[in-house]
């Protein structure tokens, strides 16, 4: 039987990185149904150059300023109809038939709303260093620590419909906050152990930052789903493992 499961990918990039291309080989590898929407808001015409030059047909393309990386996503969703949902940043990349082992997973459970799996660490070479040790099955325990790793987490539009979309005020936990809200509005997860993405760690990266703005948000996302006692070990938690990862990379 043909599958009617369709992707929808939002390409946020807020600066030029040398991974880029990598980014867009691995989604042009992909053997599926494929909707990209590029929101490029870096000034930098590598991007462009970039874009045209990986045989990839974008549904939308926007090159120029936006409202941050959240705001950036929201567009691109809204642009594309895909049945499902991700996001791809530029310093990331999927491994081979990510889209279509997640889509077999789908289409056998047409009641799950969300497939998340794992994801490998690479450095600046685009060597593996490691595994992401923080995903685990889905359960309260979401409320507390992010236990989906981002660019392996695809989510069925009407599910996303359902709650409002992503949260294009936040900066750093708008990944977060959306899967705790999918998990609250009883959206059914189902985690694999199949790898779908590879991670690039480094000082330059969001997650690689400790800044106070991070953690606001963080602590904010913990004490309004667990109190106040938790988003305290919560953001410290985060903040400890922050800066084990740089050490590693450093």
């Amino acid at each position: 039987m043909t599958s009617t499961t369709t992707f929808a990918a939002a390409i946020p990039l807020g600066a030029w990185h040398d991974f880029i291309p990598h980014a867009f080989n691995s989604l042009a590898a992909q053997d599926v149904d494929l909707e990209l929407a590029l929101l490029d808001a870096s000034g930098d015409p590598r991007v462009a150059e970039a874009a045209n030059s990986c045989g990839l047909d974008f549904a939308y393309r926007r090159h120029g300023p936006d409202e941050g990386q959240a705001a950036a996503i929201d567009e691109g969703w809204r642009r594309t109809e895909g049945s499902v949902v991700f996001w791809l940043n530029g310093d990331d990349r999927l491994t081979p038939n990510a889209l279509a082992n997640a889509r077999a997973l789908l289409d056998s459970n047409p009641d799950v709303d969300v497939v998340y799996g794992h994801s490998d660490f690479i450095d600046a070479h685009g060597h593996h260093i490691g595994r992401h040790d923080q995903i685990s099955d889905i359960s309260d325990i979401l409320y507390r620590s992010n236990i989906i790793s981002q660019p392996s987490c695809f989510v069925r539009r009407s599910a996303l419909d359902a709650v409002h979309g992503i949260n294009s005020k936040l900066h750093y936990v708008m990944d977060w906050d959306l899967w705790v809200r999918l998990y609250s509005n009883g959206s059914k997860f189902l985690h694999t152990n199949q790898t779908y993405s590879e991670v690039y760690i480094g000082r330059d990266t969001k997650t690689g930052a400790v800044s106070p703005k991070r953690l606001a948000e963080v602590f904010n996302l913990v004490r309004r789903h667990s109190g106040y006692w938790s988003a305290l070990k919560s953001t410290a938690s985060l903040a400890a493992h922050t800066l084990q990862s740089r050490r590693r990379t450093a």
